[in-house]
């Protein structure tokens, strides 16, 4: 047997496209589309839950390059959510678009090491105008402790839990599986204060198939004890690695 799965847990646009809610596209180096074996790029255009269109763009066998969410199909008005990568898979930048315009944070990401990808910087944007940048590095230096009780939130049962169910629902993507293709992949997510998984996006990608395993694991995992702050519920947010591992036997 080949492939046995080691997991381990770890607390632009193109011209008109059809209107099929998942689509895939194989594009050159120029973006134009091509057959998948002469392929630079694929393009994945989907339907969200809130009505959205998401373009997600990859290398063909390798981590993402952006993804940005649109109110239209044809990618014409940005709405929702966008993320940069660079070349390693890792987050580059990302901020919410509100009917073409920019409104509210935007941040900027640094990778310092293989698995440790930092937020360097913060800019406040009110309907496409710069109001305030913030050197989130420096501001953190000057960070006082605050002594306020807080509690994080935490799947029902505690790590163990969480842990039991990752494993038991994990599923190595046969596409990676036949390339042979491994890695970490990071997802950011929210726990609102209702205990909701709320705006769940990569942090650090690997391909395809693996970045969507990883998503529908958080997507799917119902609901969570929410942060509290002085025993209120507030929204919080979490980083969970997951690393895909192939062994042969």
């Amino acid at each position: 047997m080949k492939n046995l799965l080691i997991l381990y847990l770890t607390v632009s646009s193109c011209a008109a496209l059809g209107q099929d809610k998942n689509s895939f596209f194989a594009l050159d180096a120029k973006m134009n589309q091509t057959v998948l074996d002469s392929s630079k790029y694929i393009l994945w255009v989907h339907e969200t839950d809130s009505a959205r269109w998401q373009w997600d763009y990859y290398y063909t066998w390798g981590s993402l390059v952006k993804s940005t969410r649109y109110a239209d199909h044809d990618g014409t008005m940005a709405d929702g959510r966008f993320c940069r990568y660079n070349s390693t898979g890792d987050i580059d930048s990302t901020g919410i678009f509100d009917h073409g315009k920019k409104n509210g944070s935007f941040f900027k990401f640094k990778t310092f090491s293989k698995d440790s990808i930092i937020t360097v910087w913060q800019y406040d944007y009110v309907e496409d105008s710069l109001v305030k940048s913030i050197d989130l590095l420096a501001a953190q230096k000057n960070k006082t402790v605050d002594s306020t009780k807080e509690k994080e939130s935490e799947y029902p049962g505690g790590i163990s839990q969480w842990q039991r169910y990752l494993i038991k629902n994990i599923q190595y993507p046969e596409r990676a599986q036949n390339k042979d293709i491994q890695g970490q992949v990071q997802i950011i997510f929210k726990v609102d204060k209702d205990g909701n998984i709320a705006d769940p996006y990569i942090r650090k990608s690997v391909e395809y198939s693996l970045d969507q395993e990883s998503l529908r694991l958080i997507i799917q995992s119902g609901k969570w004890d929410p942060a509290t702050k002085d025993g209120i519920p507030v929204n919080s947010y979490k980083i969970q690695p997951l690393n895909f591992r192939l062994e042969s036997q």
